[in-house]
C-alpha cells in the first residue's frame, strides 16, 4: 500500500529522535485541521496518543520524538504531582493545548502521525465489514421502536479526573462517596401508594411533594420495603453493571449525522454477564432543561454465552449476530447502515461497493443505580384525598378539648376562634362554595362534589369546571393547615419548643420494644400509646422505664440523646400536649397533600380525556437512574488483559480520560407510546385542518399532559441536584461546579472528545 506522506512527515522519516522542534516552535494548533497535511482521523489520533497511559517517555521516544518534548506531554498530562491517573491529571482537550506544550511543533506533530497512521487505515483484509453484500436477500424489521424519552441532569463545571477522584474516596467504612450519594432518600416523598402512616412526613419531603402538584407517583413496592436493621421503610437500590461500546467510522459519520450505535454487555455481578444488547438511536435531542428525546431501537440477547460476550463488538462491525443459532442481521446496525447510505456515505474500496468500516471507538463503564416510579392507583389517591376531612375534625376536636380544660387564654382566643370559623367552613362546603361562585362556578354545598367523588368529564369544559373545583380545594385546605400551624401549639399547651426532643426521646423508646412501630412517620400511635402508658396504675413503671432507656442512650453516647434528660412526674404529664402537638404537624402537612391529591385526580381526568388510549401506569413506569460512567478509548482497552476487563475491581485511572455523574429519569421505552402516538395522530389532522378549533384544543390539552410527565422527571432529577452539589463540594470539589443538563449524551460526549470535535 503507497502512501504519499506530507513533506512535514517525510522530513522526519529516519531520525534517530536527537532533534526536534525548539521550545516555542508550533504546527498552528486547531489550524492544522484546515491546512490539509493530515486527515481528521490522523489529527485525532494523535490527541489520543497524547492522552493514552500507553505513551510513556519510552513509547513516545520510540515514535520519534526528542526528549524534551516527551517529557513536557507527559508533564503536562500528568498534572502538577506529576503522577498519572490522579485528580490534578490535565489530560489534552484539543490541538491548540497540544501545541501549546513545549518542543512540541511540526516535526513532533509529524512523528506522532506517523505512530498512529495504521489506526486511520481503511483496509478489508484484517477487520470485519459490510458492504451491499452484508443484507441481501435478508428479512429487516426494526424490534422496540420506540422514541426515548428522558430528562438528564449532572454535575457540571469540574474535569473528569477531579469528578472521579472524589467520587471512588472511601470514608472509615470502606464506602465510596459515588455509594453515599447515589441514593437520595428525599425520592421517599413519592409513595402515594403506600399507608398514610408510613410515608414520610417532615418539612423537607412535603416541600418535595409541593414541587409535583399533578402527577402521582409512588416508588415500586419491593424499592421501598421495610429495612430489616432499622425497622423503618427505605429507599433501596437495584445496581446495574455495564460496559458499552460505541461504534463509529474513521471519519466519525456516525456522530456527525446524529447516529449512535453501541454494543452493550450487562453484568449480573462483577465477574459475569447477563445480558447483551445492540442498540441503534437516531436524532438524540438534549434542551437546555435536560429533556432528552431519542429515536430508538435494540435488540438483546438474556443468557449470553460467553462466546456470544467476547463476539459481541465483532458481531456489531460485521452486522449480523448469532444469537439465534444462525447468522441473522443485526437490525440497529443496519438501519445504520441504510441511513449512512441515504446520505451517501458509504466506501467503494476495490470489489467491496457500500462499505461501512465500524471501528468500536469508545467504551463506557457505567455503575448504575436504578428504582423505578410507578403511578399511584386513583383508589390511593382518593384515600389520601378523603385523610383531608378525618385530619380537620382532628384539630377540632383537640380545640373543643383544649376549651375544656381551660387552655386557651384571653389573648389567644381570637385566633384559635378564627382557625375553628375557617375548619368549620370547610367541612360544611360554605366557604368552598364561596369561592368557587369568585371563580365563576355556581353550586350549591348540597350538590357540591369534591375531587374525591368528581364523576368523569364528557367534555371540555366539565373538565375546566372540574379543574377549578380541585385548585380551590387545594388552595383552601393550604390556608387552613397554615391556620393549624399558627394556632397547634395553643391549642396543645406545647409552648416550649425546647422539650419538643423529649418526643423523639419517646419515639426512639416505643420504637426499641416494638420495632414494627419504627416504620410509623405519623405520631397517632405513639400518642395512643402515651395514653395507656399514663394510666394511673402504669404512670409510674412507664416513668421510670422511659428515664432508664434515656439515660442508658447517653451512656451508650448516642448522639441523639445528647440533649436528654430525665423527666419528673410533671415533666411526663407535660408530654402529651408535645405528642399530640407532633400529631397536628404531621396532619397540617396531611392535610396540605389532600389538597394536592385532589389536583391529581383531576390530572388524571384530563389525562383520560385528552389522551382516551392512555392508561395509568402502574409498573414499570419511569425508571430513576444515578450513573457514574468512565469513558476510555479503544486502544486503553484492549491494553488491558481480557481477564482483567471485569467489575472486580475500578479501571486504572490513568486509563480514563472522561468521567460522568448524572441523575436520568426516563419514561420506559413502549409506556410512551400512546402519548406520542396522540400528539402524532393530532398533528397530523391539524395539518390537514389548519383552521379547525376543536383539534387545536384536543392538541394543547395532549400536550399539556404529556408536559406534565416530562415536568415531573424534570422535578426528581432537580430536586436531587442540591444535595449532591453540596456533598461533593464538602469533599473537595470546587465551588464553580453545578447541577445542569449535559451537553449531549454520554456517548456522543466521549466521542466527540476523542474525535475532536467543537
Amino acid at each position: 500500500m503507497r502512501i504519499n506522506w506530507p513533506i512535514a512527515l517525510m522530513l522526519t522519516i529516519g531520525c534517530t529522535g536527537t532533534e526536534g522542534d525548539a521550545r516555542d516552535d508550533s504546527f498552528g494548533g486547531n489550524g492544522a485541521k484546515e491546512d490539509g497535511g493530515f486527515s481528521t482521523c490522523q489529527l485525532a489520533e494523535v490527541i489520543k496518543f497524547a492522552n493514552e497511559s500507553t505513551s510513556t517517555f519510552d513509547r513516545l521516544r520510540e515514535a520519534g520524538l526528542s526528549d524534551d518534548a516527551a517529557k513536557a506531554i507527559i508533564a503536562h498530562r500528568n498534572g502538577p504531582d506529576g503522577d498519572a491517573g490522579t485528580a490534578d491529571d490535565d489530560i489534552y482537550d484539543d490541538l491548540n493545548e497540544l501545541d501549546g506544550v513545549d518542543f512540541v511543533g511540526n516535526l513532533a506533530l509529524g512523528k506522532m502521525v506517523m505512530a498512529i497512521v495504521p489506526r486511520c487505515e481503511n483496509d478489508l483484509n484484517d477487520r470485519p465489514f459490510i458492504d451491499d453484500q452484508t443484507f441481501m436477500g435478508q428479512g429487516f424489521s426494526f424490534a422496540r421502536n420506540n422514541e426515548e424519552v428522558e430528562v438528564v441532569l449532572g454535575v457540571q463545571g469540574t474535569t473528569g479526573q477531579r469528578l472521579r477522584s472524589i467520587l471512588l474516596e472511601k470514608n472509615g467504612d470502606g464506602r465510596t462517596l459515588y455509594d453515599r450519594i447515589r441514593k437520595n432518600r428525599l425520592m421517599e416523598a413519592f409513595t402515594y401508594g403506600f399507608s398514610l402512616d408510613e410515608m414520610p412526613w417532615d418539612a423537607e419531603h412535603q416541600a418535595a411533594r409541593e414541587r409535583m402538584p399533578l402527577v402521582a407517583l409512588t416508588i415500586e413496592t419491593d424499592r421501598f420495603a421495610v429495612d430489616e436493621a432499622s425497622g423503618e421503610r427505605e429507599l433501596s437500590l437495584g445496581t446495574d453493571l455495564m460496559d458499552d461500546t460505541y461504534f463509529d467510522t474513521h471519519g466519525y459519520n456516525l456522530l456527525g449525522n446524529g447516529i449512535q450505535l453501541r454494543g452493550r454487555a450487562r453484568w449480573d455481578n462483577p465477574t459475569t454477564v447477563r445480558r447483551l444488547l445492540i442498540a441503534a438511536k437516531m436524532g438524540t435531542e438534549i434542551d437546555a432543561d435536560g429533556n432528552k428525546t431519542t429515536a430508538k431501537v435494540d435488540i438483546r440477547n438474556d443468557g449470553a454465552s460467553a462466546d456470544e460476550v467476547k463476539s459481541l463488538e465483532t458481531d456489531v462491525r460485521r452486522g449480523k449476530t448469532s444469537w439465534s443459532s444462525s447468522d441473522a442481521p443485526a437490525e440497529p446496525v443496519k438501519g445504520v447502515y441504510e441511513a449512512l447510505k441515504l446520505k451517501n456515505l458509504l466506501l467503494d474500496i476495490g470489489a467491496h461497493k457500500g462499505v461501512l468500516l465500524l471501528e468500536p471507538a469508545a467504551h463506557l463503564r457505567s455503575t448504575r443505580s436504578r428504582y423505578h416510579m410507578n403511578e399511584a392507583s386513583t383508589t390511593n389517591l382518593k384515600t389520601v384525598f378523603t385523610n383531608g376531612n378525618a385530619r380537620i375534625q382532628g384539630v377540632l376536636n383537640v380545640v373543643s378539648r383544649a376549651r375544656s380544660a381551660g387552655l386557651i387564654s384571653a389573648s389567644d382566643k381570637p385566633a384559635v376562634d378564627a382557625m375553628e370559623a375557617l375548619a368549620n367552613s370547610v367541612l360544611d362546603k360554605s366557604l368552598i362554595v364561596s369561592r368557587l361562585k369568585s371563580a365563576g362556578v355556581t353550586v350549591t354545598a348540597a350538590d357540591l362534589k369534591l375531587p374525591g367523588e368528581l364523576p368523569a368529564v364528557t367534555s371540555p369544559a366539565e373538565l375546566e369546571q372540574h379543574r377549578i373545583i380541585a385548585e380551590t380545594v387545594n388552595d383552601i385546605y393550604h390556608e387552613l393547615a397554615q391556620s393549624f400551624d399558627d394556632t397547634d401549639r395553643i391549642i396543645t399547651n406545647a409552648v416550649d419548643e425546647d422539650f419538643d426532643d423529649n418526643v423523639d426521646f419517646f419515639r426512639a423508646w416505643r420504637v426499641s420494644l416494638d420495632k414494627t412501630m419504627a416504620r410509623k412517620t405519623t405520631f397517632d400511635s405513639f400518642l395512643a400509646s402515651y395514653r395507656s402508658l399514663s394510666t394511673a396504675t402504669n404512670k409510674a413503671n412507664s416513668l421510670a422505664a422511659f428515664n432508664a432507656f434515656g439515660e442508658a442512650q447517653q451512656a451508650a453516647n448516642n448522639d441523639d440523646f445528647d440533649d436528654f434528660a430525665a423527666l419528673d412526674e410533671a415533666g411526663w404529664d407535660r408530654l402529651e400536649g408535645y405528642i399530640e402537638k407532633a400529631v397536628l404537624t404531621v396532619g397540617q402537612r396531611q392535610l396540605e397533600t389532600a389538597g394536592l391529591a385532589g389536583r391529581m385526580l383531576w390530572f388524571d381526568q384530563a389525562r383520560a380525556h385528552w389522551v382516551p388510549a392512555s392508561s395509568r401506569a402502574f409498573s414499570n413506569f419511569m425508571i430513576d437512574t444515578t450513573d457514574m460512567t468512565d469513558m476510555i478509548s479503544h486502544e486503553e482497552w484492549i491494553s488491558i488483559p481480557e481477564a482483567d476487563r471485569t467489575f472486580a475491581a475500578p479501571l486504572a485511572a490513568a486509563k480514563v480520560f472522561n468521567t460522568t455523574f448524572v441523575n436520568e429519569l426516563q419514561i420506559e421505552l413502549g409506556m410512551e407510546e400512546d402519548y406520542v402516538k396522540r400528539l402524532k395522530e393530532l398533528d397530523d389532522k391539524l395539518a390537514m385542518d389548519p383552521t379547525n378549533a376543536e383539534v387545536k384544543q384536543q392538541l394543547e390539552g395532549a400536550r399539556f399532559v404529556w408536559n406534565e410527565y416530562r415536568a415531573a422527571m424534570k422535578v426528581l432529577a432537580e430536586l436531587k441536584g442540591e444535595t449532591v452539589i453540596a456533598r461533593l463540594k464538602r469533599a473537595g470539589a470546587p465551588s464553580s461546579i453545578k447541577w445542569s443538563a449535559p451537553a449531549d449524551s454520554k456517548g456522543n460526549l466521549a466521542l466527540q472528545i476523542l474525535s475532536d470535535r467543537d
